[in-house]
């Protein structure tokens, strides 16, 4: 008799646990970088890895950490803050895009009036002028570019290691020049 009091007891706190952690579970939607709590109408918003801005229903904000939301180390979040992490790595590729596709077309029309000879001559002079860098990588790269020479010989060609090629380099030539 003792035996079963205790086993419906033990299956009382069992439903009771299941009934309030799916509870729990229903009470926040999260959605692609906001959470909302049904329960008291607060909407969390996703400004950083670690930080978001609570809204509450009277409209008064506040920043909070991540870890410290109601809803911390649940599944939804780490799934939210995965696809969070995704969408921003995303932007940050396409924002360098951008700005390397901006490089390639400003190299590309300051070197337009040269010929392939003539762009290769300037460098040949600038480089035993021992011109800055900058500009000797820029009309490198689009020698490059140009398929005038290999991307595999550039270190040579520049006197420099490998590791500090950079293709995309962000010359600026004074208005002198």
């Amino acid at each position: 008799m003792m035996r079963t009091i205790n086993k419906i007891g033990i299956l009382a706190l069992i439903v009771i646990a299941v009934a309030c952690s799916s509870d729990k579970e229903d009470r926040y939607i999260f959605e692609a970088e906001r959470v909302v709590d049904t329960e008291t109408g607060d909407e969390y918003y996703l400004k950083s890895p670690d930080t978001m801005t609570v809204v509450h229903i009277d409209g008064v904000s506040e920043p909070v950490t991540v870890s410290s939301t109601p809803f911390a180390g649940s599944e939804e979040l780490e799934k939210m803050m995965d696809r969070y992490m995704e969408t921003l790595q995303k932007r940050k590729d396409s924002l360098l895009e951008q700005e390397n596709e901006r490089i390639r077309q400003q190299r590309e029309e300051r070197y337009a009036e040269y010929s392939d000879d003539e762009l290769m001559e300037r460098f040949n002079t600038l480089h035993e002028e021992d011109a800055n860098f900058e500009q000797e990588m820029d009309i490198v790269a689009e020698l490059v570019r140009r398929e005038v020479v290999l991307e595999i010989d550039v270190p040579e060609i520049l006197e420099i290691d490998p590791e500090d090629i950079d293709m995309n380099i962000d010359y600026q030539p004074e208005e002198d020049n």
